[in-house]
């Protein structure tokens, strides 16, 4: 177990790590794409599968980027399995900004669950969540939309865009990440330089991010906790190859998931 005195020393050495620029720039062409994942436990327990689109898209006249994703299986804090979709655009003018996001939660019979939705407004600087219940009740709340924020929908694509350096250690990229949750985190997003990943089309050089939450105190203890990391090709345009972290937040199990 690592000491309090070199966990705080570890806390020192990735802070002075440097910043990069909060707001990732997009490409001047959004490349249109698909595939589909499977998340599984840790222990290789399958849990769900969903395919996946990405797709150049135009909002007011502005470069936009669109992703859709159609899932089935065991998703928390479901206990039955279930199915959805979900549809997430993001401005891509000069910078990346998630614009809006929906999801639709059924059973295997079709009954809809749960609807999930964010809406941010750039210029007012918030973003108003709503969710709906099976019962039809609504329940909202409203966050802070920096213009470093980020959000879970979309995530592995707009970080292909991560400006990761010819060494694979482009230092950090700070930024506020709202989860599923939902809750708002105070997050950067860190280069952990480049791993070979073993893929079912065989092994495959990926850069490594690792995205750390700061919690105040419990950041001295975070090596204690669940890490969240992402893997990408380093061959351009970095496509995104696999996840490790919590599926759906704090309390849910953690899954790798995996581009088929």
């Amino acid at each position: 177990m690592m000491s309090h005195t070199a966990a705080l020393l570890l806390g020192l050495m990735m802070a002075a790590a440097p910043l990069i620029a909060a707001q990732l720039k997009a490409p001047p062409v959004i490349p249109m794409d698909h595939g589909t994942v499977v998340a599984s436990t840790t222990n290789g327990a399958r849990r769900w599968s969903a395919n996946w689109t990405m797709e150049p898209w135009n909002v007011n006249g502005k470069n936009a980027v669109r992703f859709t994703e159609n899932g089935k299986g065991h998703y928390s804090p479901f206990t039955q399995e279930v199915q959805w979709n979900l549809e997430s655009v993001w401005l891509a003018d000069s910078s990346f900004f998630p614009l809006q996001f929906e999801k639709t939660i059924r059973d295997t019979q079709g009954h809809t669950l749960a609807i999930e939705k964010k809406n941010f407004d750039r210029a007012g600087r918030v973003v108003r969540f709503e969710k709906q219940n099976e019962k039809g009740s609504i329940e909202t709340s409203t966050y802070d939309a920096a213009p470093d924020i980020l959000t879970i929908e979309g995530i592995a694509g707009i970080l292909q865009n991560f400006p990761f350096g010819k060494s694979g250690n482009a230092g950090s990229l700070r930024a506020h990440l709202l989860s599923n949750e939902p809750k708002l985190y105070d997050v950067t997003i860190e280069s952990r330089g480049t791993e070979r990943v073993k893929t079912p089309h065989g092994d495959v050089n990926c850069y490594k991010l690792e995205v750390v939450p700061h919690l105040g105190l419990l950041n001295i203890f975070k090596i204690f906790t669940t890490k969240t990391l992402f893997w990408f090709r380093v061959e351009a345009p970095h496509d995104w190859v696999r996840f490790q972290g919590l599926e759906n937040g704090f309390g849910s199990p953690e899954i790798i998931m995996e581009a088929k």
